[in-house]
């Protein structure tokens, strides 16, 4: 053993040196297990392709072939931009949810490690995805990649293909991930890039081939739902399997919190799985007979049975994980789990790029096959107001939003404290009026005709989110989620974090909500942009979506009990409710005074047998927009005044509690200020 002169000369201790060669021997170690569960996932891609029909096949004579290095190279580089995905979004989600890190939100040392590793992981994402678009214009276009390549070919046709302009949306996207990982340093941005890397990596899903099946509301809601839900899953299980190999800090309370995340992502994969199946397979049967339904098959075996026995195990280990010991075997755990998440990766390329066997419906008309149904029968009150058609996405949001609310509510009755029964009721009856907006036929007629739509959207706009703003949820939130232990962020402290940051103060600018509010009729009714999002169910979500939220923010600033940065006066908010007012009277009074349809480009297309006179439903139209809105104004109007009382009323109780306190100063010393007036008027 040298000498101890010997280490003071090279400035170094004997721990110091065994800790660095530990740490090489982790990295090398990480390395390795990382080549090793790329090449099971390229494996089971293969396999699955093979099995699954995907793979390369040389055409008939005469048709285009882009050969097979265009073909088993797109779906290698899928896989490959998808395992980028996975390590950025799961270093983002280590940085800023599973490291340690303070309650006022700097990152530790580890969680800016971290950063810097999802800041170099998008940068590969992004390339990765520039060459895949490569990859598909070239198996599109049936043309070898040296001619896909050439500059006119690609930006003449890239843009035209839908899951080539996912990808380079995509890729500018993991560009400005990279960007602001690298240069964060507090959680609350590095959730923020989070929530863009998990919007970057669901785009390809929007533009995938399920959105042309039958029930394609359906299809598309469960292949985010199910993307989004594996790469947080897998993600956080890799960043946490690494930590745990360099054993950076104590695993039990990081374990503790992707354990939650882990089982919420388990119960979106299953949900979503069973959906894809639905959409892709004609028949149960089509599992056992087709080798798509057998990659499915085995897809799903492999899923649920790892969940199992990980949730079990892990949470076994969570109690006691501070140990080097434990955080070595829970390392091995995670490896394990990796190894099979790894072959149900390669399995889910292989069934994303292999065209599933269920047969696309043909509908009678061009505007059936626009909506992806048939054209529903004349309408009538019942017809209109009753039926059930799913939207997948708002019905599930509604349906966790109200179950939420309802534990809250529980939790507060549990432990004896109170809370307004008005509150309850006046959220649930908001989430029911979203439900029938969303999710009962007027959403199907509101598709077709103008004077329907506006009904869903004045309903949608203007009465729900009174309902929702009213029921305080925020304020429910803060009362029934505990304080995190120690110097941890949990769910309490994100929400007073997004209540006091600079967000929520511009969201409820009074000017920013108006604009948001103008916009929100003006830009969108009298400007194609109607005709086009209504073209695209995701642009039809999006639209129903900002419709919610725009109507939220309002009444948050008008009638909102719930907490916000600066309060707007009670004259103030009368003087804006008035002005939106005018303002939506303007417009229903310039869509009653039209001479043309509008958006003939999508209601002039989509136009069944009875609607015999597209202007007049246009003005129909302007009339319900001038009519629907009377009623939400007099409820907040109302809201307002009783508030407005009900505050001066407290100041006078205050008032009054103040003046017992100090025997009434205020009042005496006013009295004194008008007896000295009054003897320097005598005097003078």
């Amino acid at each position: 053993m040298p000498a101890a002169g010997h280490w003071r000369l090279m400035g170094k201790s004997p721990f110091t040196v065994s800790r660095h060669r530990l740490a090489n021997m982790a990295n090398k170690a990480i390395l390795l297990i990382a080549a090793g569960l790329t090449g099971v996932a390229a494996s089971a891609l293969a396999v699955a392709l093979v099995v699954a029909g995907g793979s390369y096949v040389e055409p008939p004579p005469g048709l285009p072939d882009p050969g097979p290095l265009v073909v088993w190279g797109s779906s290698a580089l899928r896989l490959a931009t998808e395992l980028a995905a996975i390590m950025t979004i799961g270093w983002l989600l280590a940085a800023s949810i599973i490291d340690p890190s303070s309650k006022e939100g700097v990152v530790s040392r580890s969680g800016r490690s971290d950063l810097v590793r999802a800041s170099i992981a998008a940068l590969a994402w992004a390339v990765l995805a520039i060459v895949q678009a490569f990859f598909l214009v070239a198996d599109v276009l049936g043309l070898p990649l040296t001619e896909a390549m050439s500059p006119e070919i690609f930006s003449t046709y890239a843009l035209e293909i839908p899951a080539a302009r996912a990808l380079i949306a995509t890729a500018l996207l993991a560009i400005v991930v990279a960007v602001g990982a690298f240069t964060t340093s507090t959680t609350g941005a590095g959730l923020s890039w989070l929530l863009v890397g998990v919007v970057a990596a669901v785009l390809p899903a929007l533009a995938g081939h399920g959105a042309g099946l039958g029930d394609h509301a359906l299809a598309l809601t469960s292949g985010v739902a199910h993307i989004a839900a594996a790469v947080l899953w897998v993600g956080g299980l890799v960043a946490l399997g690494i930590h745990a190999v360099r054993r950076d800090f104590p695993l039990t309370r990081p374990i503790e919190r992707f354990s939650a995340i882990a089982l919420t992502a388990f119960v979106l994969i299953a949900v979503s799985g069973l959906a894809n199946a639905y959409t892709r397979l004609e028949s149960p049967a089509q599992l056992f007979t087709t080798g798509y339904g057998q990659v499915t098959l085995s897809k799903v075996v492999l899923l649920v049975g790892l969940a199992g026995i990980a949730w079990v195990m892990r949470s076994r280990m969570a109690r006691n994980v501070a140990t080097s010991s434990r955080a070595l075997v829970f390392a091995r755990l995670a490896g394990l789990e990796l190894t099979v998440m790894a072959i149900a990766i390669g399995l889910g390329v292989a069934l994303a790029t292999t065209s599933p066997p269920r047969v696309e419906s043909a509908f009678q008309t061009l505007g059936e096959s626009l909506l992806g149904f048939a054209y529903p029968p004349e309408p009538t009150i019942a017809s209109v107001s009753l039926g059930f058609r799913m939207e997948p996405f708002l019905l599930a949001a509604s349906l966790l939003a109200a179950s939420a609310y309802c534990v809250g509510v529980a939790r507060l009755l549990r432990r004896g404290d109170r809370w307004s029964w008005g509150r309850t009721v006046s959220w649930l009856l908001g989430i029911g009026i979203v439900i029938w907006c969303t999710n009962s036929n007027i959403a199907v007629y509101a598709q077709v005709s103008v004077g329907l739509h506006m009904v869903q959207h004045m309903t949608l706009t203007m009465l729900a989110p009174i309902m929702l703003v009213l029921g305080a949820p925020a304020t429910l939130a803060l009362r029934a989620l505990r304080p995190a232990p120690g110097n941890d962020r949990g769910p309490r402290e994100w929400l007073v974090w997004f209540l006091h940051s600079r967000l929520t103060g511009v969201l409820t600018n009074p000017f920013f909500v108006f604009f948001l509010y103008v916009i929100g009729l003006y830009g969108l009714y009298f400007t194609p942009l109607f005709g086009w999002l209504m073209g695209s169910h995701v642009g039809h979500i999006a639209m129903q979506v900002h419709f919610i939220l725009a109507g939220y923010l309002f009444y948050w600033v008008l009638i909102g009990i719930d907490p916000r940065p600066k309060p707007l006066p009670y004259w103030g908010r009368l003087m804006m409710l008035l002005l939106a007012l005018s303002i939506h009277g303007f417009f229903a009074v310039a869509m009653m005074m039209g001479t043309q349809p509008m958006a003939s480009e999508w209601y002039g297309v989509v136009r069944p047998p009875w609607m015999a006179d597209p202007l007049q439903d246009t003005l129909n139209g302007g009339q319900v927009a001038w009519g629907l809105s009377e009623i939400p104004t007099l409820i907040v109007l109302i809201v307002i005044a009783v508030q407005w009382a009900r505050s001066d009323d407290r100041e006078a109780v205050r008032r009054d509690r103040q003046a017992d306190r100090d025997g009434d100063a205020e009042l005496t010393a006013y009295n004194e200020r008008l007896t000295r007036l009054a003897g320097r008027d005598s005097a003078s």
